[in-house]
């Protein structure tokens, strides 16, 4: 089980693609497959083998546009993890009596979106693609399309009310376990990238508040490799050499 992709929610589309190019440094982007029958437009940028995606709604309520107003403006939305047998993390799932709001089984993907309530700091959806290096949700040609600055996600940080309960739950559900870190805890994924839980600093917690991408040695622009976090949508983005994440 991988972290694939992240999902944020802006007010304002092009405003949010205008200043994601610079920092990923893309040329030309495709909106999400399936996300108009919820009411959102989006883009989604291809970084490595993972995925970066603002989504911004065009129609009145919408989770998206509850998600804008309760958290006053741009902010993370939703993870999703890559599984290589869902059945397994259905049951799991089901098992502890946590909602289903969205599922689909066609011949190239099997995925379901849980309650952000129930997951204590974001939506999160489960995926089992078919192939197993395809993202169904990207397109087709995304490979083409990668950004030339940032390869994979290496971590992801949320921001919630009971970090330790919060970091075990997802772990039982992710088939890990959940390790102290700093003044919350970490998760672990089998490709390396982590998932980390902080306590807010002010209540109520924020939940996604920051990702990090890997660097690309390859990038013609390396002024922010290894800087500060840059604002995107709400959430602090840094892009980072793997040589310098702390805590492994």
């Amino acid at each position: 089980m991988w972290l694939r992709q992240v999902a944020m929610v802006a007010a304002n589309l092009s405003e949010a693609e205008h200043r994601l190019k610079p920092v990923l440094d893309f040329d030309t982007v495709d909106g999400e497959v399936g996300v108009a029958g919820c009411g959102l437009q989006s883009i989604v940028v291809p970084t490595a083998n993972s995925f970066v995606v603002v989504g911004a709604p065009f129609q009145e309520q919408t989770a998206a546009g509850r998600m804008l107003t309760r958290r006053g403006g741009d902010c993370g939305y939703m993870l999703l993890f890559q599984v290589e047998d869902l059945k397994p993390v259905s049951e799991r799932v089901l098992s502890r009596g946590l909602r289903k709001i969205w599922e689909t089984e066609r011949p190239e993907v099997s995925a379901f979106h849980v309650h952000p309530k129930d997951m204590g700091g974001a939506i999160v959806s489960f995926d089992e693609m078919r192939p197993v290096d395809d993202w169904v949700w990207a397109g087709p040609g995304w490979q083409d399309r990668r950004a030339r600055a940032t390869g994979d996600l290496l971590s992801v940080t949320l921001e919630v009310e009971t970090p330790d309960q919060v970091a075990k739950l997802w772990a039982d559900l992710l088939g890990t376990t959940a390790e102290r870190w700093r003044h919350g805890y970490i998760l672990r994924m089998s490709d390396g990238g982590e998932v980390r839980f902080e306590p807010p600093a002010e209540s109520p917690g924020r939940g996604i508040i920051a990702f990090e991408l890997c660097a690309l040695n390859s990038s013609p622009n390396k002024t922010l490799q290894d800087a500060a976090p840059v604002d995107l949508c709400g959430v602090n983005v840094s892009i980072r050499s793997r040589t310098l994440l702390t805590d492994q």
